[in-house]
């Protein structure tokens, strides 16, 4: 599985976790990097990756933080369907990453620049372990197999220990079993019981 099918696999995987939510919108969503809030509903951490999704095709596109506007997609991007919202962003996103014609070229993140590669390795990072921790909150089926999470664990693995260190990864803890999504998940902190780069 190459980088952009991994991405798109991924954040089809956060859209189909958001399409399952159902009527949990309330539900408390634990942390799931050392970065994230104690705990929050889970309308609100969907909010708050609805907002980085959007951001998602002018940032591939070259755009930066101040061509597009910083507070251009402030508001509520969620309205009154946010599963059908959230699916229509992740669309675009899509769209966006299928487009990309040089994982070098720089991306104009609110932290500085990075390449497209890096960035959509953070993406992919950020969506699966959100998908995991979005359907552990509202108790739906697990949306990433041992192939998505395989593919992750690549683009993670060398990038661990330095996320670790500057505080987004929580320590690493021992595989709950051998396959694949033991691995990533215990790589990440542990089992995960949502947060992207901007």
């Amino acid at each position: 599985m190459d980088l952009i099918d991994t991405f798109v696999r991924a954040d089809q995987g956060i859209a189909d976790a958001v399409a399952r939510v159902g009527d949990a919108w309330s539900a408390t969503l634990p942390p799931v990097f050392a970065t994230d809030p104690p705990a929050r509903e889970v309308h609100d951490a969907v909010a708050h990756l609805a907002r980085d999704e959007a951001w998602i095709p002018a940032l591939l596109a070259g755009r930066t933080l101040a061509d597009v506007g910083t507070d251009a997609f402030d508001g509520h991007l969620l309205g009154d369907d946010p599963a059908a919202a959230f699916g229509r962003l992740a669309v675009r996103a899509q769209e966006a990453a299928r487009g990309i014609p040089d994982l070098g070229a720089p991306v104009h993140c609110s932290f500085g620049d990075c390449s497209t590669e890096e960035y959509l390795w953070q993406l992919v990072v950020a969506r699966t372990l959100g998908a995991e921790a979005l359907t552990a909150a509202v108790g739906t089926a697990r949306v990433v197999d041992d192939a998505l999470a395989a593919a992750v664990l690549t683009g993670l693995a060398p990038r661990a220990e330095l996320w670790r260190s500057v505080g987004i990864l929580r320590p690493a803890v021992a595989p709950a079993g051998p396959a694949p999504r033991d691995e990533l998940l215990a790589l990440a902190g542990g089992t995960v019981t949502v947060e992207c780069p901007t």
